[in-house]
C-alpha cells in the first residue's frame, strides 16, 4: 500500500529544454523518460518538451553522440549537450607502460571493453573474446570444466605475452570478466616495447578501479545447462550387430563374401530381451551438466580515495553421470588509488585466486576412449551382478574408469596471490614530469592429489557360479604433488606530458628488474590400508622425488631499460619511437642483453584544412600510419648454453632405471646433455605494419584495415640430418631457421539510432599465412624429391597436408568396371576413389602432393551486433573460420576398431538393401551413404580422411530486459536487468558428426565443446 501510495502522489512536471553539440542546437535527438515508453524528439531548433515525474531520469540518445542522462529533480528547464562520438578519438587506451589518446595512436593496437566482453557467457575470458577482436584468434578445443583448452593468439602468430594491471602474469584464462576495464592488444612493432616477449604481439589487460560518488553495489548472478556439442554416440545392439555381419562379409583383401558373425537368432535373443545389450554411453555420460556464476562488486570514492573491490565463484560440472568431474573458482580483488598529497598517489592491486578440480584418476581421453570402444555385447557387469565390474577386452571398462570410488580421482589446485604497489609523485617544478616507482610480488602454489586407487575385473563361471577377479592398478597408492612459483617485479619510470602550442610531446624512461623462480617436491607411497592419505602408505617403495622440467624447477633474472617517445602536432602529423634493452640470465654472459627497437608514423590527412573544406568533410576521421620495429622471442630457451648431466637419469627404452649396482646398493645413473651451444639467442622477428583507420558521419560507419609482415630468423632447431651422427654426442639447438608471415585484419564499425531503436555492428576478419625461409635439412638426391619431400620445406608454407587428392566414391558396379585406373579385386561400391594426380593410371607415391593445410585456420571472422529499444537490448556474435582441416583416427575413422564397438555416424554409409547380399555381387542394390561399406577404411593421407572443418556461428546471442526505473524504485535498488543467453547457438559447418573447433589431437578423444544456455539477473544497490 505504502509503494502505491507514493506512486500515486509522485510530483509530475512538463520539462523543457534545448539540446545541442559544440556547433549549435541538434534537431532529432531522442529525448526519453528511461523505462518507459515516454518519449519525444527535438524540433529543428533543438528544442523540446515532456511530461515526466521528480526522480525519473532523462535518456538523450542520436546517432554520432554520446548518449546523456538527466535525473529530474525538481528543474523545469533542462538544456543538454551532447558530445560527439568522434571525440571516442579523445579516449585514452592503455599501452606498453602509459596511455595515449586514440586519435594519436599509430600503431595496430585494438581495445575492447567489458561492456562488449560479458556479452558472451563463458568460464574462460579468452572464449568470450571471440569473434570481436579483429586479428586475435580464438579456437575452444574443450569444454572440460578447470582444463581451459583454448588456443588464443595474435595473426596466427603464436602464444601473446599478457601484461595485467603493468605486470605480467599467466593466469588471464582464470580472471573474472567482471574484473576487466578494457583489454589492449598489441599486434604490430608497438609490443617490442616489451623487448624479448614480444614477438607474438601482446595483451594489456585493466582492471576496474572506482569513481568519486557513493558506493555502488552490483551483483550479477546466473545459473547455465551445459549440453555436449556434438558429442559421438555408440550405435545400438542392433546397429553394432549389422555392422559387425558387414566387416565379415566383407572380407577385407579375399574379394569373396565371408560368412555372418550374428545369425537371426542372435539378433531375435536381443528383441525378447533373452540376451540384454549394454548401454556404455548411458551409464557413462549425461548430456546435461549445471553451471552457476556469482560476483558481486562495490566500488566509489571520495575526493581523495577510490576503491573497486569485487568477489566471484564458478561452479561448473561435467558430462559424467558419476558428478567426479568438477569445477571450483574464487576471485577476488581488491583495487584502490589514493591521493597523499596534492602531487602523490598511492595504487595498490590485490588479487586472489584459488581453482580446483576434481577429476577421475583417468584422463577424460581414456573414459571417453573406452567407452566408446566396448561393444554392446559386453557386460558392464559380470553376470548382471553390480557389486562385480565385469573383465572386458584390453582391460577398458569404462565404468571403472568414470568413478572415483572404484578406480581413484585427481585432486588439482591453484591458489594465486597477486599484488601491485606503486608510489607516483607530480614534480611541481617541472609541469608535465612525474616519477614513479612500482613493485610486484606475485605467489602461485599448484598442489595436487592423485589417489590411484586398486580394484578388480570379474569374469563370471557359470557352472561353478563363481567371479574369477583380475587385479587392476596395483598396487593402490597415493601421491602428493607441490609446485611454488614466487615473482618480485621491480620498476622506476619517469613519464613526461607537456604540449606547447601545437606541439604535444610524451616521453618515458624506465628501468625494470624481476626475478622469477620455480620449485616443487613430489611424496609418493603404496596404501597399507585403503585409505587416501600418505600417512596410510608404508615406507616400501616409498618415492621422495621433484620434478626437474625448466617449466618447474628454474630461477630466471631480467634486468630492461625502457625508453619512448611520442609526438604530434596539432593531432595532425604523428610519431612515436622507443626500444626497449632486455638482459636475461637464459643467456651466457656475452649474449645476455639485445636491443629492440621500434619506431611508427601516422597521418591525419582529415585534420587538415583542406580536408575539412572539401566534399570529403563527411569523412571526419582519416589515418594513415605505419610501425617498423624489431622483437624478440625467448619463450623455449631452457639454458641450452649450459652443459653438464641429467641425474637421475630417465632410464632405458625398455622402461628399466638406468644405473649400476655396487656392493649390493643400486645407484643412479646420469646422462650428459650433450653438446652446449654458448651462443644461443633468442628469436628475431621484424615487424612492418602499414594501416589505415577511417570514419565517417561521426560514427556512422568507420573501418580500419592493416597490411603486416613478420619475417623471424634464429628458430631453433639442430643440425642432426646434415651433420654425421659419428660425433657421438647430442647435437645443441641452434638459431638455424626463420619465416615469414603476412596477413591482413580488417575491422568495420556501424551504428544508428530509428527513434527509439539503437544499434550498432562490427565486423571483424583476420587472415595469416605462414612461409618457411630458411630450413636448415639434408637435402635429397634431386629437384624431385626434394620436393616431394614434406619434411624439407624451405621456401613452403607452413602446415601443409601431404597425401592424395579423393574424387568421392565408386557410386556402383559400372564405375568400378570402368575406373581409369587400377583397383583391386575387392573393391566394393561406395569404396573411395583417390586421384590419380601424375595421371599415370596408378595410385601410388607418385601422386604424393599437398592436398590442404592442417593445424589451426588460416582465416577467422566475426560479427557483432548490439540494439537495444526502451527497457529490452539484444546482443549476439557470430564467429567463423575458414582455410581449416582436420583429420581423425583410431575410433572417429574406423568402425568397429580394434575389435571395439563402432559411432552412429558409421551408420551414414553405403551398404546393401539387403544385409544379406553378397557385396561382390554386381547385381546387388546399393544404399548410398557418407561413408564406405562398413571395412573399408580411407587411407590415412587423402582428402577422403581429411575434413573440411570451416564453419560459421552464431557464438553467443542474449536477450536483456531492464526493468522501469519506477519499479526498481519501489523496491529500493538501482537497477535491475534479467537476461537470457546462448553460447555456440547455432553451427554451419561442412564437417559431419563432430563440433568443427574440436581438434583431431589425442586421436579426437578430446572432451566435447559445449552448448550453453544461461539465465541471469544484474543488480545494481
Amino acid at each position: 500500500m505504502c509503494c502505491i501510495g507514493s506512486a500515486a502522489f509522485a510530483q509530475t512536471v512538463k520539462i523543457t529544454g534545448t539540446v545541442k553539440d559544440d556547433t549549435g542546437s541538434l534537431p532529432g535527438v531522442g529525448v526519453t523518460v528511461k523505462g518507459t515508453k515516454n518519449a519525444t524528439t527535438t524540433a529543428a531548433d533543438g528544442k523540446f518538451a515532456i511530461t515526466a515525474n521528480v526522480g525519473e531520469t532523462l535518456v538523450f540518445t542520436m546517432i554520432g553522440y554520446k548518449t546523456n542522462e538527466v535525473i529530474i529533480t525538481n528543474q523545469t528547464q533542462i538544456d543538454v549537450t551532447l558530445t560527439s562520438t568522434a571525440s571516442d578519438l579523445n579516449e585514452v587506451v592503455v599501452v606498453g607502460y602509459g596511455s595515449q589518446k586514440k586519435s594519436t595512436l599509430t600503431g595496430a593496437v585494438s581495445v575492447i571493453t567489458s561492456k562488449e566482453i560479458v556479452t558472451t557467457k563463458n568460464e574462460n575470458v579468452q572464449n568470450m573474446l571471440t569473434g570481436k577482436i579483429a586479428g586475435v584468434r580464438v579456437v575452444q578445443n574443450s569444454s572440460e570444466p578447470g582444463s581451459f583448452n583454448t588456443t588464443f593468439d595474435v595473426r596466427g602468430l603464436g602464444s601473446p605475452l599478457v601484461v595485467i594491471d603493468g605486470v605480467v602474469r599467466n593466469n588471464f584464462s582464470r580472471l573474472s570478466a567482471e574484473d576487466i576495464e578494457s583489454i589492449t592488444v598489441l599486434k604490430d612493432a608497438s609490443a617490442a616495447i616489451y623487448g624479448v616477449r614480444s614477438a607474438n604481439g601482446v595483451v594489456l589487460i585493466t582492471t576496474k578501479k572506482g569513481a568519486k560518488g557513493s558506493v555502488q553495489l552490483n551483483y550479477n548472478g546466473s545459473y547455465s545447462v551445459q549440453r555436449p556439442s556434438y558429442m559421438p554416440k555408440s550405435v545400438d545392439i542392433f546397429q553394432y550387430m549389422t555392422l559387425a555381419n558387414e566387416i565379415q562379409m566383407h572380407n577385407i583383401g579375399a574379394g569373396v563374401k565371408g560368412t555372418t558373425r550374428f545369425t537371426a537368432a542372435d539378433f531375435e535373443a536381443y528383441r525378447s530381451g533373452a540376451k540384454v545389450a549394454s548401454d556404455w554411453n548411458g551409464t557413462v555420460l549425461r548430456y546435461s551438466a549445471p553451471q552457476q556464476q556469482h560476483d558481486i562488486s562495490a566500488s566509489g570514492g571520495s575526493e581523495n580515495t577510490n576503491y573497486f573491490a569485487s568477489l566471484g565463484i564458478q561452479d561448473q560440472d561435467g558430462f559424467f553421470k558419476s558428478d567426479d568431474l568438477k569445477y571450483k573458482r574464487y576471485n577476488l580483488r581488491t583495487n584502490l588509488t589514493s591521493k597523499l598529497s596534492k602531487n602523490l598517489t598511492f595504487d595498490v592491486n590485490l588479487n586472489g585466486i584459488i581453482d580446483q578440480k576434481n577429476q577421475l584418476l583417468e584422463d577424460t581421453y581414456w573414459v571417453i576412449r573406452s567407452t566408446w570402444y566396448q561393444a554392446p555385447t559386453e557386460p558392464i557387469f559380470a553376470n548382471g551382478n553390480r557389486e562385480y565390474l565385469a573383465n572386458v577386452p584390453s582391460s577398458l571398462n569404462a565404468y571403472a574408469h568414470a568413478n572415483a570410488d572404484v578406480s581413484g580421482y585427481k585432486i588439482l589446485q591453484n591458489k594465486w596471490f597477486q599484488s601491485t604497489t606503486s608510489l607516483t609523485y607530480d614534480l611541481p617544478f617541472i609541469k608535465g614530469l612525474s616519477l614513479k616507482g612500482l613493485f610486484s610480488y606475485d605467489y602461485q602454489v599448484a598442489t595436487n592429489k592423485i589417489y590411484n586407487k586398486t580394484y578388480n575385473l570379474y569374469t563370471y563361471t557359470a557352472a561353478t557360479n563363481t567371479y574369477n577377479p583380475f587385479l587392476q592398478k596395483s598396487p593402490s597408492t597415493i601421491r602428493r604433488e607441490f609446485y611454488e612459483y614466487p615473482t618480485s617485479l621491480f620498476q622506476g619510470s619517469a613519464n613526461y606530458n607537456k604540449s606547447f602550442g601545437s606541439h604535444n610531446v610524451s616521453g618515458l624512461v624506465l628501468y625494470e628488474t624481476s626475478t622469477l623462480k620455480g620449485d616443487n617436491f613430489q611424496a609418493q607411497r603404496e596404501l597399507s590400508i585403503p585409505v587416501d592419505q600418505l600417512l596410510a602408505g608404508n615406507s616400501l617403495n616409498q618415492i621422495g622425488s621433484m620434478s626437474t622440467n625448466q617449466l618447474n624447477l628454474f630461477e630466471n633474472k631480467t634486468a630492461s631499460y625502457v625508453g619512448k617517445f611520442t609526438y604530434d602536432y596539432a593531432g595532425k602529423y604523428l610519431a612515436e619511437f622507443g626500444f626497449r634493452t632486455d638482459g636475461s640470465s637464459k643467456f651466457t654472459a656475452n649474449k645476455q642483453y639485445g636491443f629492440f627497437p621500434y619506431g611508427s608514423v601516422g597521418y591525419r590527412i582529415s585534420e587538415e584544412k583542406f580536408w575539412k573544406d572539401s566534399p570529403l568533410k563527411f569523412i571526419n576521421t582519416f589515418k594513415f600510419r605505419g610501425s617498423y620495429g624489431k622483437l624478440g622471442d625467448d619463450g623455449s630457451l631452457t639454458y641450452q648454453f649450459l652443459t653438464g648431466y641429467t641425474y637421475p637419469s630417465t632410464g632405458t627404452p625398455t622402461a628399466t632405471p638406468a644405473g649400476s649396482v655396487f656392493d649390493g646398493n643400486f645407484i643412479n645413473g646420469a646422462t650428459s646433455r650433450g653438446l652446449a651451444n654458448p651462443f644461443i639467442s633468442w628469436i628475431e622477428a621484424k615487424t612492418l605494419d602499414i594501416g589505415v583507420d577511417a570514419e565517417a558521419w561521426n560514427g556512422l560507419i568507420g573501418f580500419s584495415l592493416d597490411y603486416f609482415v613478420r619475417n623471424r630468423s634464429g628458430l631453433l632447431a639442430t643440425q642432426a640430418t646434415t651433420l654425421p651422427d659419428v660425433v657421438g654426442a647430442n647435437f645443441p639447438q641452434e638459431n638455424l631457421n626463420g619465416d615469414r608471415s603476412r596477413g591482413i585484419d580488417l575491422e568495420i564499425n556501424h551504428r544508428n539510432q530509428l527513434g527509439k531503436f539503437f544499434y550498432s555492428v562490427k565486423g571483424t576478419m583476420g587472415i595469416t599465412r605462414t612461409m618457411n625461409t630458411t630450413r636448415v635439412a639434408a637435402r635429397a638426391g634431386n629437384s624431385y624429391l626434394n620436393w616431394n619431400n614434406s619434411t624439407f620445406t624451405q621456401n613452403r608454407w607452413n602446415n601443409l597436408y601431404w597425401g592424395y587428392g579423393a574424387t568421392g566414391q565408386f557410386e556402383d558396379w559400372n564405375a568400378i568396371r570402368n575406373s581409369s585406373i587400377y583397383v583391386p579385386r575387392n573393391t566394393v561400391v561406395g569404396d573411395y576413389r583417390y586421384e590419380d594426380w601424375n595421371g599415370d593410371g596408378n595410385i601410388n607415391i607418385l601422386d604424393n602432393h599437398p592436398i590442404s593445410t592442417s593445424g589451426l585456420p588460416t582465416l577467422t571472422y566475426g560479427l557483432t551486433l548490439a540494439a537495444s529499444y526502451g527497457a529490452w537490448d539484444f546482443n549476439t556474435t557470430i564467429s567463423g573460420a575458414g582455410n581449416v582441416y582436420v583429420s581423425y583416427f583410431e575410433q572417429l575413422n574406423t568402425p568397429l576398431w580394434a575389435g571395439g564397438n563402432a559411432l552412429e555416424q558409421f551408420l551414414d554409409r553405403y551398404h546393401p538393401a539387403d544385409p544379406t547380399a553378397d557385396p561382390y555381387d554386381p547385381n546387388t542394390q546399393w544404399i548410398p551413404g557418407y561413408y564406405a561399406y562398413t571395412g573399408t577404411v580411407p587411407f590415412t593421407n587423402t582428402l577422403a580422411n581429411a575434413q573440411n572443418a570451416k564453419y560459421f556461428r552464431i557464438k553467443t546471442i542474449e536477450l536483456g530486459y531492464s526493468l522501469p526505473q519506477k519499479v526498481y524504485n519501489r523496491l529500493g535498488i538501482k537497477g535491475l536487468r534479467v537476461y537470457a543467453n546462448g553460447f555456440n547457438v547455432l553451427t554451419i559447418t561442412d564437417l559431419k558428426f563432430l563440433d568443427p573447433e574440436h581438434p583431431s589431437s589425442d586421436f579426437g578423444y578430446v572432451y566435447p565443446l559445449d552448448k550453453k544456455f544461461t539465465f541471469g539477473v544484474n543488480i545494481k544497490l
